[in-house]
């Protein structure tokens, strides 16, 4: 690299694709109260959904611990369920998975290896999310969904610990 380039940012044009298909400018309020009362007043029942995506993070995991894989292959497979459950949950009032996917994405987003114990968080975590569909836990899940939520996190820091440099 040459030193007259050497610490210069290099700047993107950004795409004005979807703008161009959504326009500019503040949304209606009538469109937006009526977005709303759709999201609020759903009553689709989520769990053949959600036991299908479910069903792709099982197989994810199983994937995923194929070391023959590239790492970033890896990583995709068993991010995008994840995802998926996070951007579907809350929708149907699954908040508590929602939250669980939330720190799941966190948590793959930080490592850079999926060695057993990543993925055996991660099966654990599948685990716990197809009981919440079973059950129907619907919201936070009350006192048993924070148990969960500080279980999860507790698994999370004791994999970091376990992994930081001396």
């Amino acid at each position: 690299m040459s030193d007259e380039k050497k610490g210069k940012a290099q700047v993107f044009k950004a795409s004005t694709d979807l703008q161009d298909k959504a326009g500019k400018g503040p949304l209606d309020q009538k469109v937006v109260e009526k977005c709303q009362n759709v999201i609020d007043n759903n009553d689709v029942d989520f769990t053949s959904l959600g036991m299908e995506i479910l069903k792709k993070l099982e197989g994810a995991v199983k994937e995923a611990a194929n070391a023959d894989l590239p790492m970033e292959e890896r990583k995709h497979v068993i991010t995008a369920p994840v995802m998926e459950l996070k951007a579907n949950a809350s929708i149907f009032k699954y908040d508590l998975i929602g939250m669980l996917a939330g720190i799941m994405m966190g948590f793959l987003e930080s490592i850079d290896d999926l060695d057993k114990d990543a993925i055996d968080i991660v099966d654990a975590h599948h685990k716990t999310l197809t009981l919440i569909v079973v059950k129907q836990m619907k919201g936070s899940g009350g006192q048993n969904g924070q148990v969960l939520v500080k279980e999860l996190k507790d698994a999370c820091g004791r994999y970091y610990a376990k992994r930081k440099p001396a």
